[in-house]
């Protein structure tokens, strides 16, 4: 298990007993081991059971090389996007929209959401926040 991301000695370690398990289980019983019965077998939370199998996937990239173009040419994710200059600033505003809202306080994060992602009236969102708080604005 070596890769762009770095697993740690007692996961490789844990997903070596975990797989062992597995295989024995299956041979024993014909059927997969659940991460129940996994847990219970090795004394350890399911979490951690979850979490080490969960490390033996590869990592998901966007510069992975899928080997599907049309041209017999291996192409990442990232070079077919479509790149264009208003693209890159959307992608930019929207993070920085996103942020913004984030730092407002809960009413002001409300106001926003329901009147410009929502298609709220000013009405709308001023009864809907009336119902919410008691108070008018």
């Amino acid at each position: 298990m070596t890769g762009i991301i770095k697993v740690s000695r007692s996961i490789k370690e844990l997903n070596m007993k975990i797989s062992k398990l597995e295989e024995e289980y299956l041979r024993e019983t014909g059927e997969n081991i659940s991460i129940t019965e996994i847990s219970k077998r090795l004394k350890i939370a399911k979490e951690e059971v979850a979490a080490a199998m969960e490390a033996r996937n590869p990592v998901e990239s966007i510069y992975r090389e899928d080997g599907k173009s049309d041209d017999d040419k291996n192409l990442s994710l990232i070079n077919k996007l479509p790149a264009s200059e208003n693209e890159e600033n959307e992608i930019v505003n929207k993070i920085t929209v996103s942020q913004l809202i984030e730092g407002l306080e809960n009413k002001e994060r409300q106001i926003i959401l329901l009147r410009f992602y929502k298609n709220k009236t000013q009405t709308e969102v001023g009864k809907i926040l009336r119902n919410i708080t008691g108070t008018s604005f």
